[in-house]
């Protein structure tokens, strides 16, 4: 079928002709369709047949150009094949943290899927102060899952690289060197600044040597390092969550990539909230404490429960294949040796990354509601003010860090509520 783009009026009607959905939909009469999506890519509409509520999905689909902008800006629709590639991948390993496709067409650039709308995207969540108890322990599941399984400490070396060639994600991936490791930090046209952000705090960060170039290593590193398949934009906005589940979605941008760059994204993520509520919480009626620190052990548990559920899988693994690198008398404790080693590079990567998240959400294009939305614009800016001084060392001294607790030591000592 060749590609159309769909619409409120026109979905009934196509959905009817896919034998599949004749498994979710005992009726194609009343269809309840209304689109939902507040990405900056695709249309997501919301399916419901009216009289039997139970009946629903969600239905995605890629437009050739970037929504967010408009038809002025071309982009291949064809980036929704990465991303059911990309959602068939991550339900081998962790089937219970994507959601479960009923139908996708690459033709049509579309994927139709579990109606997550009994879950809440987890950015407007927490910017209400909501508690995730099983969020550290979903996340790192997916993670360690996700990334061990597509790196080459499982996959044998043709399967790695006839991975990497499948996912080569060319234009998104040069939405990201763009957006996140470059427009920010120069005068480009298409920066966003807070007027209350003063002129020093925006070229504290533009014209300051060290971190440019820290950024520029952090950008090589994602143009380069083809370690796993990355999610490649996995903020608190592509995650639904309820106290009981959690589902990560929208894997458009994902690619073989370096690690750290999932990890330190949702950490970015996890700290600008961290430092939003400094102004949300009293808003909330609520002491600005308790949120805030539940937002630090979580960072905190996220990575250990990761290297946990990752050195498990790769001891494992190395046990089971028979291989013959560490056979020998002190071999048990270098293999050790090289996990830590492993580990440690993973998280000052990290690290870096998530600085580069934190920066760019304030200087670049896209903003993160968390902070964006506070209407005091000072107070904005004193917290945009932080997010880019904690970013600015996270970012230029990465390799100093030896453990996250130092990234949660470095949150607080910039706080001005601790």
């Amino acid at each position: 079928m060749a590609y159309r783009q769909l619409s409120i009026e026109s979905i009934a009607e196509y959905l009817q002709g896919i034998p599949e959905m004749k498994k979710v939909f005992s009726s194609f009469n009343e269809l309840d369709i209304r689109e939902i999506g507040d990405g900056n890519l695709n249309y997501v509409y919301l399916v419901k047949n009216k009289e039997k509520p139970n009946e629903s999905v969600a239905l995605k689909q890629a437009v050739p150009f970037l929504r967010i902008v408009g038809e002025s800006w071309p982009l291949p629709k064809e980036r929704m094949t990465i991303e059911i590639k990309a959602l068939l991948k991550a339900s081998e390993w962790c089937p219970q943290n994507v959601p479960e496709i009923f139908f996708y067409s690459h033709e049509m650039s579309l994927v139709v899927m579990k109606d997550l709308s009994s879950h809440g995207v987890l950015r407007g969540q927490m910017i209400e102060g909501m508690y995730f108890p099983k969020l550290a322990d979903h996340i790192s599941t997916y993670l360690a899952q996700n990334l061990f399984h597509t790196s080459d400490l499982f996959l044998d070396h043709r399967e790695k690289k006839e991975m990497v060639r499948e996912f080569i994600n060319i234009d998104l991936c040069k939405i990201t060197e763009d957006f996140v490791f470059t427009h920010p930090y120069e005068q480009n046209e298409t920066n966003v600044y807070n007027p209350e952000l003063k002129e020093s705090d925006i070229k504290s960060i533009q014209e300051d040597s060290n971190l440019k170039i820290s950024v520029a290593e952090m950008k090589k590193k994602f143009m380069t390092e083809a370690q796993a398949l990355i999610h490649g934009d996995l903020h608190t906005g592509s995650i639904m969550a309820s106290e009981e589940e959690t589902f990560v979605i929208d894997p458009e941008f994902a690619f073989v990539g370096p690690m750290g760059f999932d990890l330190g994204a949702i950490i970015g993520n996890l700290l600008m909230s961290y430092f939003s509520h400094e102004y949300r919480q009293p808003l909330l009626g609520r002491e600005p404490y308790q949120y805030r620190k539940w937002l630090l052990e979580t960072i905190e548990s996220l990575w250990s429960e990761f290297v946990n559920k990752f050195e498990h899988l790769w001891i494992n693994h190395q046990n089971s294949s028979g291989d013959l690198y560490w056979d020998y008398d002190s071999g048990v404790e270098h293999f050790k040796n090289q996990r830590e080693k492993y580990i440690l590079d993973l998280l000052q990567d990290s690290i870096g990354f998530a600085a580069c998240k934190m920066m760019r959400r304030i200087l670049g294009l896209a903003k993160v509601a968390d902070i964006a939305d506070i209407t005091d614009l000072k107070e904005r800016a004193r917290i945009e003010n932080i997010t880019l001084q904690v970013g600015k060392k996270m970012v230029t001294e990465r390799k100093k860090f030896r453990s996250i607790s130092e990234v949660i030591d470095l949150a607080q000592e910039f706080s001005t509520l601790k």
